[in-house]
């Protein structure tokens, strides 16, 4: 019986170690497929920046006088630089300020030049002038109303 109890105990001391060293050697590949896989990627990103430093360039060279086959990618791209554009201008005047014609940059709108670029900018309109013509935009929109709810009311 003390034979039968060494081959068992032998018995699962030799399935353990072969579990052990297939988990070792399955994590080895594990390591190993994880760094491969880890460089791919860095390769396809370094690939990827090319490829937008590419399409960047071809805007700046050639911009609205892309080949046909460009065009609908290159109005993407004018529609995109208009939204953006606009979003900065409505971020700047939520900040009190203004995008710099010249870079782009935010400027505050006490500022005379801006902090990025040196660019002159312009006077700013005097508060009581922008509400004045804000007011007499808002009266004009109404007296052009006005006539086509009579209209409606006559009908």
């Amino acid at each position: 019986m003390e034979l039968n109890l060494k081959e068992t105990f032998n018995t699962v001391v030799n399935s353990a170690e072969k579990f052990a060293k297939g988990a070792a050697d399955n994590s080895k590949k594990m390591v190993e497929r994880a760094k491969v896989k880890a460089e791919m990627s860095k390769a396809e990103s370094e690939m990827n920046a090319a490829y937008i430093e590419i399409g960047k360039k071809y805007d700046e060279l050639y911009g609205d006088r892309a080949e046909p086959e460009f065009a609908e990618l290159m109005a993407k791209v004018a529609q995109g630089k208009a939204d953006i554009a606009k979003c900065r201008a409505e971020i700047a005047a939520m900040e009190n300020g203004v995008i710099c014609p010249n870079c782009g940059k935010f400027v505050s709108e006490t500022a005379r030049f801006c902090p990025n670029c040196g660019c002159k900018q312009e006077e700013p309109a005097p508060k009581e002038e922008a509400v004045a013509e804000e007011a007499e935009a808002v009266e004009s929109e109404v007296v052009e109303e006005a006539p086509a709810e009579e209209t409606k009311t006559e009908a």
